[in-house]
């Protein structure tokens, strides 16, 4: 059975049990999100208050590639700055015995649409598994969330799902607040997703070529 069939059936199977998906993502994937994440879309849900600018954001993307090469990719800087939009600086500040949490600095700029944004966030690392991350210094008023990075039966690929409550800095505009979530989210998703298969894809011949 092909990949694609394979979680073709897979989230068919966990959208018809949403309570027990719940218990790890947070949130299951209806009909129509796993048509479009087969068809190699980028699932976006906003849960957000009236000013439609701060709230609950969940989001989905499946990744023809491992979970220890997304993994590797969301947990380093060098690469965090090549597909995160409008991130400027990326510093690990701290880090915890064997990577098990790392403290890292963003900055993030928009332009002169606003002040460049500052913070300091804490991310305890389940290797190849889990991020769960919160704001511990910086201009968010709340920043808080996990990644989930579930394989394949077969561990060629992964769906990574994302869920993080945002309210941002005050001084963020409402328009802007809102094309985080609605455009910033797909295209940081979709521009991990091509590191990601390119990577796997390098990675295919050099583990057959020494059999």
């Amino acid at each position: 059975m092909t990949t694609a069939k394979t979680w073709l059936l897979t989230l068919a199977f966990t959208s018809m049990f949403a309570g027990e998906c719940a218990r790890g993502a947070d949130f299951a994937l209806t009909a129509a999100e796993v048509a479009r994440v087969n068809a190699r879309g980028v699932v976006v849900r906003a849960t957000l208050d009236s000013g439609q600018r701060k709230g609950t954001v969940r989001a989905a993307v499946l990744i023809q590639a491992a979970p220890t090469i997304v993994f590797r990719q969301m947990t380093s800087c060098e690469d965090a700055i090549r597909y995160v939009p409008h991130l400027r600086a990326c510093r690990v500040r701290d880090q915890g015995p064997e990577r098990s949490w790392l403290l890292v600095e963003h900055e993030v700029d928009f332009g002169w649409y606003a002040p460049r944004i500052g913070y300091v966030f804490r991310a305890n690392l389940t290797t190849d598994r889990r991020i769960d991350f919160h704001q511990v210094s910086g201009d968010f008023k709340a920043y808080e969330g996990m990644w989930e990075f579930e394989p394949s039966a077969d561990g060629a690929s992964t769906l990574l799902r994302y869920r993080a409550y945002i309210d941002p800095p005050g001084f963020v505009p409402n328009w802007l607040a809102r094309s985080a979530f609605k455009r910033d989210m797909p295209q940081m998703l979709t521009e991990l997703r091509r590191r990601c298969e390119a990577q796997q894809r390098a990675a295919v011949p050099a583990s057959t070529a020494g059999r």
